[in-house]
């Protein structure tokens, strides 16, 4: 199983999709911040001081990430489908579920990647723009807690549907459509079932996790990578290599 998962991170580090999702994610949390600060100061509108703070937590937002993460994962996860390497290695003696499990560690690690270089670059943008450079407080850092815990349910949920679909193109869709509708259609569920704002369906929903209280925000993106960890297993059991 080492060699497989050796073999997923070196196919991490060779895909393309990694790179570009991580530079586009660097670079629209950039611009946003950046263009704001230009905004506020060719308006002469007051603003507060922007802190390191509010500059890391605005880059590191699972919201910020989810769209980029359907692309990164869709076409991470179906790469040995779509490039016809699968039967080769359930040939060698791999199990479905090794390849499941080495896939999604790799996939992991690349998110993992994306969050940390966020968050040190945050730092440096914050510089840029003059803010202040103050340390982390408590509430920040239970922040970078639930909102790496929400990315990892995301990143899990995302790699459960890529693993239903096997299809690069098919998963792209599917995870891309499900990143777009599955909030609008909670929200259209709550309005109709006149939910109080206490209790809503669309609260549960990963991407918006990080909006609850910390610990019921870790507890529901926990719950999203288990049951993405068990199910998907089960399917790539079941999955037929074509």
């Amino acid at each position: 199983m080492e060699r497989l998962r050796k073999f997923q991170l070196h196919n991490l580090f060779k895909q393309k999709s990694f790179y570009v999702c991580m530079s586009v994610i660097l670079g629209l949390a950039a611009l946003m911040t950046i263009s704001s600060t230009l905004l506020s100061n060719l308006t002469n509108v007051k603003t507060a001081k922007l802190d390191s703070n509010v500059t890391l937590l605005s880059f590191i937002n699972p919201g910020h990430f989810d769209t980029l993460l359907t692309i990164f994962v869709a076409l991470f996860f179906t790469l040995d489908v779509s490039n016809g390497t699968m039967k080769n290695i359930i040939a060698r003696g791999f199990s479905r579920k090794q390849v499941f499990i080495t896939k999604y560690m790799a996939t992991i690690v690349g998110v993992t990647i994306m969050f940390i270089a966020s968050f040190v670059f945050s730092y440096l943008i914050c510089i840029i723009v003059g803010g202040k450079l103050i340390a982390l407080d408590g509430d920040t850092l239970s922040k970078v807690a639930v909102y790496y815990v929400n990315i990892l349910g995301l990143t899990s949920l995302y790699s459960l549907i890529s693993t239903i679909t096997s299809k690069s193109s098919g998963a792209l869709v599917a995870c891309l459509l499900t990143s777009f509708l599955a909030p609008s259609i909670l929200t259209l569920i709550d309005v109709l079932l006149k939910l109080k704002k206490g209790f809503t369906i669309s609260k549960f929903w990963i991407a918006n996790a990080s909006n609850n209280e910390t610990m019921l925000a870790i507890i529901i993106g926990l719950v999203y990578i288990v049951i993405a960890i068990i199910v998907g297993i089960i399917i790539s059991k079941r999955k037929e290599i074509k």
